[in-house]
Order: structure tokens, then C-alpha cells, then sequence
């Protein structure tokens, strides 16, 4: 089928609305993207009566609402996808006024989508190479526009102090951004009434709590205003826009589906930002635009929390953002790898509950210099006794265990036990300075299963769950420095095939070939046998190391159900399916 731009525009175009159609002419189905958000009824009817006419040509508007955002997708984006299913051989046209990459997944969706084609060779994983090879391939099935606007962006980044042992809350009541906004919401609103300056939208990410303080400040200052946030019509919106009121309180949708702003204000002050770039862009967007006469004021107000500079933390998840989508659509480097929202807050809920016991390390560091790892110093910790404990380079133990495969440090250790010896003494040291201690968490997590299960210990070390459980342990090490310790290397176990119900690796995932453990645990376990591992956070966030863990976890068969931070810590349970 030959289609020309003319035919599209002008002779037959077509918004189907369900309707017996010309079997001779082409047909072209104009839909937009919240068509497919109705009640499932609904949803289902549409995609129903739509399959079962042929169409020629889908132009999917706002196509950056279908996209997958994770692993799971959306009934959305599943429905958009079965009605294609149904006309394999039309073509598909996705529109947005919107950089439409945040996450690797989200263009894979797209590709997706708009060709029909799996792109199982294309991986999510935010790595450089990985961004680069979806830019190829958007590249060659995209058309983008970037506008040059005579007028620009003027930050205005807005800082403010908040003593969270002032606020009468509790660190383990900050569960998510909502929680930490609405605890330095009274230090920012200040701030937000001394920048408004003639029409002027202040935005927020959310609302509970948080919409009526900021109205309230506002009347207290003689200013009149409309609000603009879900679950209410425009009528806010249209009294802005016609000069009836100087302030306009807002949230996320005023930043779709909105245009006309850009001729009567220039000035945004934002109280929460949103969590992603595109996000951002669409916010700044409705302002600049073309019609903009002025330089656009963005007055960000960020918060500082004893310490903890989360709104600028967030801003630099923004960036990051940024970065990644300059890579996957315009073929630019990123810089880094990103936190989740759940992460950036998961850290600052966890410096407060230090705070609040006062618990703040001084680590006293000497001077660098080029030294061979041999000889390196150790390092002294002041824990919250104010006694010093002297500590091993136990990163030098790491980077040997992790830069050689476990049948060569296997080997290396039947030789010679020392280093293992060493290697678990500066462990014990280094345990004493752990807010959470791994091991004891597993102990308790296991405690709540059947006390019939019988439970593998990979990588056991000193055999510590061993003692609290007994018999039914099963413990594995490359050194048995008890009885009850088979030595071996944990890639090969012994074990008869679904012997165990539990398998447990606790900072054990060391060596080259980690994901042979897996395996190895896998063959161990019968279905619905449960894994359970905990890692340094920071060793998780370094590279790609925890997106490769859960894709070699789901690649060998099982479900994650539990995925969650705790000290210093990361903690994945997974079931066998």
C-alpha cells in the first residue's frame, strides 16, 4: 500500500468511532492513547470492534503514555498492542510533542509497538552500549524535530534549610516523596510566595496535603488563585488564562494536553519536582513554546534536610535523565546510571533513622597515595561508643574473590587458607560497624517460614545460621572450618536435585561466574523453593551489577517478589516457578 502525506491530510482521513467503514478506500484511525485507559468493558469493546475492521493506517497521538515504564506492562499499552496484532500489514504512525525516553524499556516498547517486531537482542540495561543500540534502531523509523525558540530558560535553583528533629516526625514515617514533601513543604512555602511575580503557576508533583497549604499561603499574601490538578475540570485553567486570577496551584495535568499559557506567563515556580525528564520538559513546555515573547523564569525550590540534599538529588535524576535520553534519541553519551524514586527515598530515610540514633560515623581516612594493595593502610572507624577499630583493606579480598572464577579461588584456597582466614576476621571487624547486620536479617526472615524447610547456605563463612538453625542447614564455603561446613565450590554443591527449600547467599556472590550460583541453587530447589540474597547497595549500584542480578534471577525461572534496602544493604527474595 503506497500512502502519500497529501491522501493523509486531505482526502481520507478518518476518526473512527466504531462505525461500518468503505471496504474500498483506505481507512486511517486517528486515536488517542487514553481511548485505551477506559473501564476494561469499555477498553475491551473498543479493541474488539476496531480489530475487526481493516485498517490501513494507525496514528497513535501522545504515543509516550503507551510506552512500558518496567517490567510489567500496562493494560494500556497491552491492548494497543493486540489491536496492531490484528492488522499486521498497516502502517503505524506514533506522534508526541515529547522527548519520549526515560528508561532503555520504555524506547524498547516503542520499537515494539510501531513495528510489531520483538526486539529481543535489544537489552534495558542503562549502560552506554545499550543506549547506543536503541538509538540505531529508533533512528531509522524516526523523524525529530528539536524547535529553536527565540527566548530561553532562566533557572533559578531556590535552597532552604529543614531540621527534620525540629518537624515531630519519625524517619520511618517518610515511606515516599509524598511524606518528604509534605515534611519540607512549611520551609519552602516562604520561598514560593517571594517568587511569584505576575502570572505565575506553582506547581507541585503532588497533592494530599500539599495543594491546600500552598492556597493557603497564597490567600494569606493577598494573592488571588485557581487550581489545575486531577480529578477537577479546566475551569481553574480558564480563569488563569483570562486574567481573573495571578496564580495558578497546579499539578501533573497541567502539563499535558495545555497550550496558550506561553501568551500570558513567564514565570513557574516548582515545590515538588517531578521524577522524570520528560516530565520536566512537558512542565517548562507549556510556557516555552512558540508564542513565548520572554525569557521563561523556572524558580526550583530545593530542600536541604540535615544534611540530606534530596530536591537536588532529585534534580540530578533529572539530568540523568536527560542524559540517557540524549543517548537513546539523539545517539549522546549518558554520564551515569540512574536511582529510582523508591531508592532516592529509601536514602533519605535511612540517614534520618541514623540520625535519630544517633549513629553518624567519623571515618578518619589517610592521605592517597600510589601504594601496591599489599601494603596498603588500614583504615580507622570511630563508631558511636567513640571507641577506634582497626580495619583490614578488605576491599583488597573483594577485588581478588571477584576478578577470578570460584574454581580457581577454590583451588587457590586449598593451598593456602590465610587469605580466607584474614578475609573473615576483617568481615567481624567490619561487621561491628553495620547498622543492619545481613546475616542476622536473613535469620529472622527465615524464622518466619516452616521450621521444617530445609535451608542451604551458600557461601556460609564462620556457619553463623547453621547455629541458629541446626541440622536442617546445609552449610557450603570454599574453607569448612567446622564439622558441619562441606568445603567445595558453591557452582557445585553435591546436593541432590530439590533437596532444599531455602537457598541463602549472604555477601557470598563473589567470582566471575556469580551467575553459575544461581544455577546451581535452582537445581537445588523444587518449585516454589525460595531464594534469598543481600548485597552491599553499593556494589549493586556499581555498573550494571543489579539489573544483571535480577535478569540472570528471572532468566533461571524465578519470580521476584521482594526487592528492598535496609543499612547498607540490598535484599532480593525470589521464588522458583
Amino acid at each position: 500500500m503506497s500512502v502519500s502525506a497529501y491522501e493523509i491530510s486531505f482526502l481520507s482521513l478518518i476518526v473512527i468511532s466504531i462505525l461500518p467503514l468503505e471496504e474500498k478506500k483506505h481507512k486511517y484511525l486517528v486515536i488517542n492513547y487514553d481511548k485505551f485507559s477506559l473501564h476494561d468493558s469499555e477498553a475491551e469493546t473498543l479493541v474488539s470492534e476496531l480489530g475487526s475492521q481493516k485498517i490501513d493506517f494507525f496514528i497513535l497521538d501522545e504515543i509516550h503514555f503507551v510506552k512500558r515504564r518496567d517490567a510489567e506492562e500496562s493494560k494500556r499499552l497491552t491492548r494497543v498492542k493486540r489491536l496492531l496484532c490484528k492488522a499486521k500489514d498497516a502502517y503505524v504512525l506514533g506522534l508526541s510533542a515529547t522527548r519520549v525516553i526515560n528508561e532503555l524499556e520504555e524506547g524498547k516498547s516503542l520499537l515494539e509497538l510501531i513495528t510489531g517486531i520483538d526486539y529481543d537482542d535489544v537489552s534495558t540495561t542503562p549502560s552506554i552500549s545499550n543506549a547506543v543500540k536503541l538509538y540505531e534502531k529508533l533512528s531509522m523509523i524516526s523523524i525529530r524535530q528539536i524547535p529553536e525558540y527565540p527566548v530561553k530558560e532562566k533557572l533559578n535553583p531556590v535552597y532552604v534549610d529543614v531540621d527534620f528533629t525540629k518537624s515531630g516526625m519519625r524517619a520511618k514515617d517518610l515511606k515516599s516523596g509524598l511524606d518528604i514533601e509534605q515534611l519540607t513543604l512549611p520551609a519552602k512555602l516562604p520561598e514560593i510566595i517571594e517568587h511569584i511575580d505576575g502570572p505565575t503557576i506553582i506547581y507541585t508533583e503532588y497533592v494530599t496535603e500539599i495543594i491546600n497549604k500552598i492556597s493557603e499561603a497564597v490567600r494569606a499574601k493577598g494573592y488571588s488563585y485557581a487550581l489545575r490538578i486531577g480529578g477537577q475540570d479546566d475551569t481553574g485553567l480558564k480563569r488563569f488564562e483570562r486574567g481573573e486570577v495571578q496564580v495558578l496551584i497546579a499539578s501533573h495535568p497541567v502539563s499535558t494536553g495545555v497550550n496558550g499559557l506561553q501568551d500570558i506567563c513567564n514565570n513557574i515556580i516548582i515545590s515538588a519536582l517531578p521524577w522524570t525528564n520528560a516530565q520536566y520538559k512537558q512542565l517548562v513546555g507549556r510556557l516555552l513554546r512558540t508564542g513565548q515573547q520572554k525569557d521563561v523564569n523556572v524558580h526550583i525550590i530545593k530542600a536541604n534536610i540535615n544534611g540530606i540534599e534530596y530536591d537536588e538529588n532529585k534534580w540530578m535524576r533529572i539530568l540523568s535523565k536527560r542524559a540517557l535520553a540524549d543517548c537513546a534519541v539523539d545517539g549522546r553519551m549518558p554520564s551515569k546510571n540512574i536511582v529510582s524514586p523508591q531508592q532516592a527515598v529509601a536514602e533519605a530515610r535511612r540517614w534520618l533513622e541514623r540520625l535519630e540514633r544517633g549513629e553518624i560515623s567519623i571515618i578518619q581516612r589517610k592521605d592517597m597515595n600510589v601504594e601496591s594493595e599489599s601494603t596498603a593502610t588500614p583504615i580507622s572507624v570511630q563508631t558511636k561508643g567513640g571507641h577506634y577499630v582497626v580495619l583490614g583493606s578488605i576491599s583488597k579480598y573483594h577485588r581478588e574473590f571477584n576478578n577470578e572464577y570460584s574454581q580457581t579461588t577454590h583451588q587457590r584456597l586449598q593451598q593456602d587458607s590465610q587469605p580466607w582466614e584474614e578475609y573473615h576476621k576483617t568481615l567481624n571487624e567490619t561487621r561491628k560497624t553495620w547498622v543492619v547486620d545481613p546475616q542476622q536479617e536473613i535469620i529472622k526472615r527465615i524464622n518466619q517460614f516452616s521450621p521444617r524447610m530445609q535451608i542451604g547456605d551458600f557461601g556460609c563463612g564462620q556457619a553463623k545460621i547453621a547455629e541458629t538453625f541446626g541440622s536442617r542447614v546445609f552449610s557450603f564455603d570454599h574453607i569448612a572450618k567446622k564439622p558441619s561446613v562441606t568445603s567445595c565450590d558453591m557452582k557445585n554443591t553435591g546436593l541432590e536435585d530439590g533437596s532444599l527449600d531455602i537457598a541463602v547467599f549472604s555477601l557470598s556472590m563473589m567470582g566471575k561466574n556469580w551467575p553459575d550460583y544461581i544455577v546451581e541453587a535452582k537445581r537445588c530447589l523444587p518449585t516454589n523453593g525460595i531464594l534469598i540474597i543481600a548485597e552491599t547497595t553499593k556494589k549493586t549500584k556499581e555498573g550494571e551489577r543489579l539489573s544483571m542480578l535480577h535478569d540472570v534471577i528471572k532468566t533461571e525461572g524465578f519470580e521476584i517478589y521482594k526487592d528492598e534496602e535496609k543499612g547498607e544493604f540490598t535484599f532480593i527474595e525470589a521464588r522458583k516457578l
